[in-house]
């Protein structure tokens, strides 16, 4: 049953954070310019954490994502604690070490936003909200009451969700622990409301992500225990019967899990092929930086899966470097194809990723990491794509 309602987000600390600095020494190189739209499911081989943003880091650290038969780069969630009758499993906090951009999971959605707000990403942390103008005012005034706090860890409650008509609200109740620059820690007993629309009913442009319905957060006792906080935490707000887990997500592209993670190159051209694999071609078309100059109108773009029932991929090792506030990332990869009508392709080829320093970036929207080109040949199936992966994006 839908639900809606706009809370005050107050919270009487203002949430800054540390910085995470990032140095890049190569310089950049021409993106391709020959483009071929490949459909694609998912295997990957490791590649290093993405630190990507402009801040010092913090102390805290992060577990490694995992990829169906591979890892990815490592995505810190956070911590969890049991309510009165319900338990949770433990996860990281949203630590400035490494960047998170997830919207897999309601979950991730939280912790995605404190890890913007933590590494000072403020118009990142702004665009989890879904319409951030109305309920949180201007961004200025939004990044201006994050100037006095150092860092904030979480813990989440038991997560419910309501759902009808291709929409699903979820119900978050989780404990801010806000650290002031001044060192003074405060408590808040807080609860989101996050909203997604099924990924399976959108017929054209735009998507829109799981994102932020609304919040609120109020001052707890400090020496209460963290049960009893989330006990309360969202009293007067309606939960639904389903019960979510509080975790992070699987980085498999099969079409039996759901993946919309731009933490990292890995993690985008994934969800992007996680899309393709079940049928979410709008979702799919958004992960392109700007669809309509590449891969170009949409129409003729998800005709040209029609053919396409399964991909699987194979990632090589990924390339960064950075330019004039942005990083580029080429991502080699072969993709295994299996059309409708069971015959099998491979293709080998290079995806080109972009994204603007999420620190610097000064005015909404925010710009999500991005696929900006790619290459791709046909192979002979029976081809070892392993060997030619290293030269993939040369």
């Amino acid at each position: 049953m839908h639900r809606k309602f706009v809370i005050p987000f107050l919270l009487i600390f203002s949430l800054a954070l540390f910085a995470c600095s990032l140095s890049i020494s190569t310089a950049p190189k021409a993106l391709p310019t020959d483009t071929m739209i490949i459909p694609a499911v998912v295997t990957a081989t490791p590649v290093t954490p993405m630190d990507t943003a402009t801040n010092t880091p913090s102390s805290t650290t992060a577990p490694t994502a995992t990829v169906a038969t591979a890892t990815a780069s490592p995505a810190p969630s956070v911590t969890l604690t049991p309510t009165p009758t319900k338990t949770v499993a433990p996860l990281p906090n949203p630590t400035t070490n490494y960047y998170v951009d997830d919207r897999s999971t309601p979950s991730q959605v939280i912790v995605s936003l404190y890890n913007a707000i933590n590494r000072k990403e403020y118009l990142r942390a702004y665009n989890y909200w879904r319409d951030p103008a109305t309920t949180l005012g201007s961004f200025n005034s939004y990044a201006n009451g994050y100037q006095d706090t150092a860092s904030v860890s979480l813990v989440f409650g038991q997560i419910t969700g309501d759902a009808g008509m291709s929409q699903v609200y979820y119900t978050i109740p989780v404990i801010l622990k806000a650290t002031a620059r001044n060192g003074t820690h405060t408590n808040y007993a807080a609860c989101y409301v996050v909203h997604e629309t099924s990924p399976d009913v959108y017929g054209a442009p735009p998507f829109a992500p799981m994102g932020i319905e609304s919040g609120s957060a109020t001052i707890a006792n400090i020496k209460a225990s963290d049960a009893s906080i989330l006990s309360t935490a969202c009293n007067g707000i309606p939960s639904g019967p389903m019960q979510v887990p509080v975790t992070g997500e699987s980085l498999s592209i099969d079409k039996s899990n759901f993946l919309d993670n731009r933490s990292g190159p890995i993690e985008t051209v994934s969800s992007f092929l996680n899309a393709l694999n079940r049928k979410q071609y709008v979702r799919a078309y958004s992960y392109y930086q700007n669809p309509a100059t590449y891969p170009g109108a949409y129409g003729p773009y998800a005709a040209g899966y029609a053919d396409t029932d399964v991909i699987t991929a194979t990632f090589g090792t990924v390339q960064s470097e950075g330019a004039a506030g942005s990083l580029y990332y080429k991502v080699p990869l072969a993709l295994h194809v299996l059309t409708t009508t069971s015959t099998k392709q491979t293709f080998v080829g290079c995806y080109t990723l972009r994204l603007s320093q999420p620190a610097v970036q000064g005015i909404p929207p925010f710009q999500p990491m991005g696929i900006v080109a790619g290459k791709f040949q046909q192979m002979n199936n029976s081809v070892n794509v392993t060997a030619l992966l290293p030269t993939a994006c040369k």
